[in-house]
């Protein structure tokens, strides 16, 4: 899975989307084209060719085909997911009925508890010397540190399935589309 910052629009009343943003796809078609263009003005008459531009164009228009979607339909009380290549993409689906609430989790990225003890991270000061080095008595060891924030959806079946993932610097923004989403589904977003 590639990622992205996803981008929420309101498709009408009832419906929300929240996907990539439309440059993802024009970047890599444009970068296909270009690495295209440059084969054609610098082909050489060799027998067999060259792999890289083929595998460069592959990846790029892979890339562009790529789709990760989450539509928020409240006349359907649904949640649609779509990930994948746009004619080879998963689909799931869960009912408001399903769902407890969303959840806006931030956590330490590279943290690695052995299980052994409870522990605590000061998430307030994620950038702090007692975040960098192995905390003793606690049962956790901090490999590589980098604060993230997740905008999960938490079913009451107790699963979770992350709806995006996004490093410190944009966390506002995140917390703006869930707060969106929240009030737009009617339901709960706790913090965690």
């Amino acid at each position: 899975m590639f990622k992205l910052n996803l981008v929420l629009h309101r498709k009408n009343d009832n419906t929300m989307i929240f996907s990539p943003a439309p440059w993802f796809r024009i970047l890599f078609l444009f970068l296909a084209v270009v690495v295209i263009i440059g084969i054609f003005t610098t082909s050489e008459d060799e027998e067999g060719g060259n792999w890289v531009p083929v595998i460069v164009i592959t990846v790029c228009i892979a890339a562009a085909l790529y789709e990760e979607s989450w539509r928020f339909d409240r006349s359907k009380r649904i949640i649609i997911s779509k990930t994948g290549i746009i004619f080879l993409h998963k689909t799931k689906t869960w009912s408001f009925a399903e769902i407890a609430n969303f959840e806006l989790m931030v956590f330490l990225r590279g943290a690695e508890s052995d299980g052994s003890a409870d522990h605590e991270i000061n998430l307030s000061k994620p950038f702090s010397r007692e975040n960098t080095d192995e905390i003793s008595g606690r049962g956790i060891k901090i490999i590589h540190r980098k604060y993230h924030q997740e905008l999960r959806l938490s079913l009451k079946s107790g699963d979770r399935i992350t709806i995006e993932s996004i490093d410190s610097r944009n966390t506002e923004g995140l917390l703006k589309k869930a707060n969106t989403l929240s009030e737009f589904c009617g339901i709960q977003l706790t913090d965690e």
